[in-house]
């Protein structure tokens, strides 16, 4: 069994890179296991990795960073044979934690070692695959700034988060489904292929990433005493108890807004997009490797 770990230099593991591929060659050695790993040099180069992997028929590509490095991974990925393994290093670690994949380097290698693997759905907002969640309001500006902030890690998010909060302005947008037409102002509207944010936050605690469907999680405009009072919700997987909170399930949904252009994003990833936004299921596209739940 052939094995390629594509690392992201720049992502949260920086600081042990050295330790994680001396981790990755010893355990990979003991094992008797045929492994190479590459490094990423500019944006998409990832995807570039993967996807001649994939052609070559290496049986498992490895993410070795954040949900960024995820995501570029398993869109090389898709459609293949070849499975997504993950050595989690980011600020949320969402998608991981969906799959129930240990945050420790060690572990998780362990985990790819033992490999087992299934198949699961994917989503598309436009020509952008994702695999966790996509969305866009109040999320989808904050992973815009915080993407410039220079620093990684929760706290920072939480920061950029709560000063954002004062003066965000939730906007209008329609969105269309399977018999639904409706406009909304929102907050932020987040379509879930698994359940987590990250950080352990749950936005859709019912989604399943291998049921055919999306989950579309809407957030209307709420006071900071309402906030202040069901923030626990996101962690306790009570999220749906919020008043603010609604859910559905849909194959394919529509959202068109009033602004010309604006930010998206794809597993927290920022984007600019355009007025309408197209979304949908890929089903049982993406080979993975996972943790027992």
């Amino acid at each position: 069994m052939q094995t390629l770990f594509v690392i992201n230099p720049v992502s949260g593991i920086r600081k042990n890179l050295e330790q994680i591929t001396g981790l990755i060659r010893r355990k990979y050695d003991a094992a008797g296991r045929g492994y190479r790993i590459e490094y990423t040099r500019y944006a998409g180069h990832a995807t570039e990795l993967a996807k001649s992997a994939a052609r070559e028929g290496v049986d498992i590509v490895v993410a070795v960073g954040g949900d960024g490095t995820m995501n570029e991974v398993a869109r090389g990925l898709v459609h293949s044979d070849s499975a997504l393994g993950i050595i989690p290093g980011g600020s949320g670690n969402g998608f991981a934690r969906s799959l129930n994949i240990p945050l420790h380097p060690e572990k998780a290698i362990d985990l790819l070692l033992s490999a087992n693997q299934k198949r699961i759905d994917a989503g598309m907002i436009n020509e952008h695959y994702f695999f966790g969640v996509c969305g866009l309001g109040f999320d989808a500006e904050i992973g815009a700034r915080f993407q410039n902030f220079g620093r990684r890690g929760p706290l920072p998010y939480f920061y950029i988060g709560v000063k954002e909060y004062f003066g965000y302005r939730p906007e209008r947008v329609r969105f269309t489904a399977e018999n639904l037409d409706v406009q909304k102002d929102i907050f932020l509207i987040t379509v879930a292929n698994t359940q987590q944010y990250g950080n352990g936050a749950y936005i859709a605690p019912q989604a399943d990433e291998q049921d055919g469907f999306l989950d579309v999680c809407i957030v209307e405009p709420f006071t900071l005493p309402q906030i202040l009072a069901n923030l626990h919700r996101l962690f306790n997987k009570t999220v749906d108890k919020f008043s603010a909170y609604s859910s559905f399930r849909c194959k394919e949904i529509t959202i068109i807004r009033q602004k010309e252009q604006g930010w998206f994003h794809t597993d927290g990833e920022p984007r600019q997009g355009g007025k309408e936004l197209k979304i949908k299921v890929v089903p049982g596209c993406l080979k993975v490797c996972h943790g027992n739940k």
